[in-house]
């Protein structure tokens, strides 16, 4: 299998787009560790995974504490656990027109979505250095590069995502670390449900497609399994959406 003998360590991993990344890096043969913020989802999820309990485990960790973030790595080098690969998965989305929107739900969503990777590539830097290769993944938005009204916080964070990713990678390659983003269009999630509830836009969205549907988890995560493998080891610095052709079709 070609992730054989790597680790892999995924935040967001209790549901959507996290969740089905950690499943088919598992697949072909890496040890994923996941990461979130319920721990019975996240057990359950785990399980379901691998229901053996030798190459998935759960990760119980607020990643918008720099202080939850320390504990658990620090927890991982005294069980001499070391990563090949980091997913950035986790995320959240506030919509909210500008003057209705809080700093409280700003910094939530930044912290979140952005500020949280990069405390995570810190940490996960070392190990890749020492080992002398990686990959960073990012789950981004083709949000990070368009405009959608109500949703400045996410779309600031998203094109956050896309600019920290191209640097990692312009800084990193000297290291055979490989740093890359997907941009993934609208996905049937749980951070999606409410808004694909709405008969009308939903099928708005899908015309707008020419794909002709919504995207799965599972689209996202085959693109992920390419980033995590050697075959994309002279890919860097790309942002591959994951969008049914949306952001490039004119109506």
């Amino acid at each position: 299998m070609k992730l054989s003998g790597k680790v892999a360590l995924i935040t967001g991993a209790s549901r959507g787009i996290g969740k089905a990344i950690a499943k088919v890096l598992n697949e072909n043969g890496a040890t994923v560790y996941l990461v979130a913020r319920d721990a019975e989802k996240l057990s359950v999820v785990t399980h379901e995974i691998d229901p053996t309990g030798d190459t998935a485990f759960s990760c119980v960790c607020d990643i918008t504490s720099e202080t939850s973030i320390y504990e658990m790595f620090k927890r991982f080098k005294a069980d001499n656990i070391s990563f090949d690969i980091l997913v950035n998965a986790a995320g959240i989305a506030k919509s909210s027109a500008i003057e209705n929107l809080s700093l409280e739900q700003w910094d939530q969503v930044l912290d979140t979505n952005i500020t949280a990777q990069m405390v995570l590539a810190k940490h996960c830097f070392e190990d890749m250095k020492e080992k002398g290769g990686g990959k960073i993944i990012n789950i981004a938005s083709i949000l990070g590069t368009v405009a959608s009204p109500g949703m400045s916080a996410y779309s600031a964070s998203k094109g956050a995502v896309i600019m920290f990713t191209k640097t990692l990678a312009v800084e990193l390659a000297k290291y055979n670390i490989q740093a890359n983003a997907i941009a993934p269009g609208y996905i049937n999630t749980d951070m999606t449900k409410k808004m694909m509830s709405d008969k009308e836009l939903s099928q708005r969205l899908v015309a707008r497609t020419p794909a002709g549907r919504l995207g799965d988890p599972e689209d996202v995560a085959k693109v992920a399994l390419f980033l995590a493998t050697e075959d994309s080891n002279y890919v860097t610095g790309a942002v591959i959406p994951v969008d049914g052709g949306m952001s490039v079709a004119l109506m």
